[in-house]
């Protein structure tokens, strides 16, 4: 994959990744909050994974950009696993009856995927380099 998404180069779609996820991070964590209301141990668990991930894994994505170093690349790589949790949270949404918490968190799920893959081109990119 030499093109993120077939337009731009895939350089520069990481810094897209990198935005559009930490975006989609926050409003997972909003529509979390609005279903919870409260400070339970699932919005605060939820709360720390996506910290990590946006600090760790987008922060150091954006560096892979002007760095060229490959273990940038794998710190987001490492961090964006906590997707199985939204995953968890999809499913449980769904059959709890949060139609739109479920649908929310599943479109979050196949989009990360969809970014993990980039990645993970990148990520082989600045391998092999």
């Amino acid at each position: 994959m030499e093109k993120f998404c077939f337009v731009v180069p895939l350089k520069w779609g990481m810094l897209i990744i990198a935005i559009i996820d930490t975006i989609l991070g926050i409003l997972g964590l909003w529509f979390l909050y609005l279903v919870d209301e409260e400070w339970t141990c699932d919005l605060k668990l939820n709360i720390v994974l996506v910290v990590i991930h946006l600090v760790g894994g987008c922060l150091n994505l954006v560096l892979s950009i002007w760095d060229n170093k490959v273990e940038h690349a794998y710190i987001y790589l490492i961090t964006s696993s906590y997707r199985i949790v939204i995953l968890l949270y999809a499913i449980f949404a769904f059959i709890d009856g949060w139609l739109l918490v479920g649908i929310i968190d599943t479109i979050i799920f196949i989009l990360g995927i969809f970014f993990w893959i980039c990645v993970h081109f990148w990520y082989s990119k600045l391998k092999n380099e």
